[in-house]
Order: structure tokens, then C-alpha cells, then sequence
């Protein structure tokens, strides 16, 4: 499974330990560091962060993902001619969060999200679970 970050910070803030099943996309790493750094988080949030990185593999960028982030880019927007968007309207989606779906999609894996940025990919093959792990 394919982890976002709102799932990754809900177990930090509960102090929840975390499925070692997960897989952790590395635009994720980076929104989790950052909002850490924004948040000042303390040693202790700090030290159960670095763990998970440490602990769960991280799925980086690679040359097979970019066609993925362009699909997904541009049916979002409703803008694929071969595969319009089944709502009509489009969506406008976060570049990362873009990235978190291109790598589930690319490795066939299950997105699993607290919010709903990534509904309207279901239509598009995308496998989403909306709960922590």
C-alpha cells in the first residue's frame, strides 16, 4: 500500500505505531519533513517521524511515473481526449498529491488516504482505501 501523508501524520500524532506493509512515495517524505519544520515539532515527534521514514521503503520519482503524473494531470482537468473525466468537472489537484497517485498507479498498489483529493481517480484505475493503516 501506498501511504499519503495525512495517514503517516495521523499516527505520529497518536502515537500510533505504523504498518511496516506501507510504502512511502518520496513527494510524501518531503511534505511530512517540511510541515515538521513548519510546525516545530519537538524531539520526540521528530524521532517517531525519522523512524518511519527509516523503517517503511520509499518510492522514488522515476522516468516510468512521468506518463502516469501526466495522465493523471490531465484528467483531472478533464482534458484526456481518450478518457475524459466521468464527473465533467474538472479537479484541481495538488502537484504532489499528482505524484503520490502516478507512483500507486504505477506500481499497482492501493493509495491510502484520509481526504478525498484522490476520488475522482477511482474511475481512472486508481485503488484507494480511505482509512489509516
Amino acid at each position: 500500500m501506498i501511504l499519503d501523508t495525512n495517514v503517516v501524520l495521523q499516527h505520529i500524532r497518536r502515537k500510533q505505531s505504523i504498518s511496516p506493509r506501507g510504502i512511502l512515495p518520496i513527494v510524501v517524505v518531503g511534505e511530512l519533513q517540511a510541515f515538521a519544520l513548519k510546525a516545530d515539532w519537538g524531539a520526540q515527534k521528530l524521532l517517531v517521524l525519522e523512524n518511519i521514514i527509516q523503517k517503511l521503503p520509499i518510492a522514488d520519482i522515476h522516468s516510468e511515473i512521468i506518463q502516469h503524473y501526466a495522465q493523471i494531470d490531465a484528467y483531472s482537468q478533464n482534458r484526456l481526449k481518450m478518457n475524459p473525466l466521468t464527473e465533467k468537472t474538472p479537479r484541481n489537484m495538488g502537484k504532489n498529491d499528482i505524484w503520490i497517485a502516478a507512483i500507486a498507479l504505477f506500481y499497482d498498489l492501493e493509495l491510502w488516504s484520509l481526504d478525498n483529493d484522490f476520488d475522482h481517480l477511482v474511475s481512472f484505475g486508481l485503488k484507494l482505501t480511505k482509512k489509516s493503516v
